[in-house]
C-alpha cells in the first residue's frame, strides 16, 4: 500500500477577476497543480450572484508542502495588504500519493 503523506491544503477565495493574477503568482512559486471552482454567496463585500466576472468569486485549492505553503502565504498577505479581496486558509491533510513510495514490511 502507498505510504500516506502529510501535506497542507491551501484554500484561497478571491474575486473572479483576480483569478489569473493569483494563479500567475502560484506559478512563480513553482505550483503547477491546483483546482479552481466558481463560487457565489454573501460576505463582507455583499451578495455575489456569480452572473458577472466582477460579481463572482473563485475558490482555488492547492495541496503542497509546509515549506512551500509559508512562501505562498507571504504572497497572499501582500495581495491583502494592497487591498485585493483575497482570503486564504489552510488545513493539515493526509493523502495517498499518486506515485507509490517504499512499502512497509507488513504490506
Amino acid at each position: 500500500m502507498r505510504q500516506i503523506e502529510q501535506k497542507k491544503l491551501l484554500t484561497i477565495i478571491t474575486a473572479g477577476e483576480l483569478q489569473r493574477m493569483v494563479i500567475e503568482q502560484l506559478k512563480k512559486r513553482g505550483i503547477g497543480g491546483y483546482t479552481v471552482v466558481s463560487a457565489s454567496g454573501a460576505g463582507t463585500a455583499g451578495l455575489e450572484s456569480g452572473m458577472l466576472m466582477s460579481d463572482s468569486s473563485v475558490i482555488i485549492y492547492i495541496i503542497m508542502s509546509e515549506a512551500r505553503l509559508e512562501r505562498v502565504l507571504v504572497d497572499m498577505d501582500k495581495f491583502m495588504s494592497r487591498g485585493y479581496r483575497v482570503k486564504a486558509f489552510y488545513q493539515d491533510i493526509n493523502i495517498m500519493p499518486r506515485k507509490p513510495g517504499k512499502s512497509s514490511p507488513d504490506s
